[in-house]
């Protein structure tokens, strides 16, 4: 606590005003768009509040409520975006985009300030890890919604870390009411902040593509909705051309479950608390902004009524397609249970479109997860496909991609975008002798930004940055 502390005394000058302006990209709605977490916080917060008055500037049914730390004079809410870091925080420095976000306040007049890190500098002490000054706003209206677009403010002389970059931030810390020892309650919604650099997922093994890999156990008993392990494919397309897959028809119930057990437990998880290791799951649904959540924890400690108890993590994705297949990739978004070992998760949780009673049918497939248990040797161990970095790299119209087989396999080579949607298919389930390959790539037709390239052979999957340049 002294060390955030520390890190957030900022006491900057309060600049109101300025041109409304909204940000790139929704990191929080509390309802479908869940692309924070929140590490650490001085005060109380609930992430799945009523809307104390709903009005036209925000009708919202769920919101995130508040409440102060008043023994803290620099209460702070640390927000960790679900991405590596964000793109480029100079438009935000300049003035040109704004960091907005909902608010209903009991008092007008109040001081809201965000101050956007490099969580890793910040943590060696104030003013390490600063990006200049702070982002500030004031609240204009009590007891109703409001947006407030926050004004940057830049920081005097050691008051911020010259050596943090626009394009080192990965994290933002909001401070309510800062400089005074309040307990007031607030409401918060709609967070709207600086664009987000995705980074391709590193994955461990897959368990199930209801085909020759079946590593997952399904307990029936435990779970809500109908399940179906062995079902055609609904629309065969380059996203997913297997032609047997999973379906899942969820029930009505606010937090239906579909509970899974890997024949062996997995070995250590704790990779995946820092996303330095993500799972990743093909998933058609019918709609796009539907949540999926998967919970690890530790079947002799989780009963159906004792949560949190027994939940080692929670991980979130969230659809973006309309009845066509994609490759969700989750994130880390809480620790529920911070006494259960990384070492002692043996199932795992689904959660289809979490805190609604929506029905819907849903097919999966290709479920990589941790490595697990020896008994069960994960794929890394015996290599077959070594994917090298493209050259050139940055590209301009064309790259070429190289990789090796150390046995024959059947390849597929892909090119996805920042937000995980395939590009480009290279090569489908196309069988190759023992050797090395080198694949062109036209880039040309596509925008400029960050790509990656994802080889899958012999059920491992490898992955590599891809800058575009033009």
């Amino acid at each position: 606590m002294q060390r955030f502390t520390k890190i957030l005394l900022l006491a900057g000058i309060l600049i109101l005003g300025g041109p409304p302006a909204v940000a790139q990209v929704l990191y929080e709605n509390f309802e479908n768009v869940r692309r924070v977490s929140y590490p650490f916080v001085n005060g109380v917060f609930n992430q799945s509040a009523a809307n104390p008055a709903a009005n036209p500037v925000n009708g919202s049914t769920t919101v995130g409520r508040y409440v102060r730390d008043a023994g803290q004079q620099f209460d702070v809410l640390v927000i960790n975006p679900l991405a590596p870091r964000l793109a480029d925080a100079s438009a935000y420095l300049a003035g040109t985009k704004k960091i907005s976000l909902k608010m209903y306040s009991p008092a007008v007049g109040k001081a809201v300030q965000i101050v956007v890190q490099n969580k890793a500098k910040a943590g060696t002490g104030y003013p390490n890890g600063n990006l200049g000054g702070t982002f500030n706003a004031t609240t204009t209206v009590a007891n109703a919604w409001e947006n407030l677009t926050f004004t940057y403010s830049a920081g005097g002389p050691g008051a911020f870390d010259p050596t943090v970059l626009p394009t080192d931030a990965d994290q933002l810390v909001l401070l309510i009411e800062p400089a005074t020892n309040s307990g007031a309650t607030y409401h918060l919604d709609d967070l709207m902040g600086p664009e987000l650099v995705a980074a391709a997922p590193v994955v461990d093994q897959l368990y199930e593509n209801f085909e020759t890999v079946r590593l997952l156990d399904y307990v029936l008993k435990k779970s809500n909705g109908g399940f179906n392990a062995d079902t055609l494919n609904p629309a065969p397309s380059a996203a997913n051309n297997s032609s047997r897959v999973g379906r899942y028809t969820r029930s009505n119930l606010q937090f239906d479950v579909l509970v899974v057990r890997p024949r062996q437990r997995p070995a250590d998880v704790s990779a995946y608390l820092t996303n330095a290791k993500q799972m990743t799951m093909k998933v058609y649904s019918p709609a796009p902004g539907v949540q999926f959540q998967i919970t690890m924890q530790d079947s002799t400690r989780a009963g159906a009524t004792n949560y949190p108890l027994g939940r080692h993590s929670e991980y979130v994705a969230t659809t973006t397609a309309t009845a066509g297949w994609e490759t969700l990739v989750f994130t880390n978004s809480s620790r529920p249970d911070p006494t259960i070992s990384s070492t002692s998760v043996n199932e795992l949780v689904l959660l289809i479109a979490p805190n609604t009673t929506a029905r819907g049918r849903y097919y999966l497939d290709d479920w990589y997860g941790p490595a697990l248990q020896t008994g069960t040797p994960t794929r890394a161990a015996r290599p077959t496909a070594e994917l090298a970095a493209s050259w050139p790299n940055p590209a301009a119209d064309h790259t070429t991609i190289s990789f090796a087989l150390t046995k024959a396999s059947a390849v597929t080579l892909s090119v996805y975008d920042a937000q995980g949607r395939r590009v480009a298919p290279l090569l489908q389930a196309q069988p190759r002798a023992a050797g090395e390959y080198a694949v062109p790539f036209a880039t040309s037709s596509l925008a400029a930004g960050l790509y990656y390239f994802r080889l899958e052979a012999d059920g491992q999957t490898q992955s590599r940055a891809l800058s575009i340049v033009r």
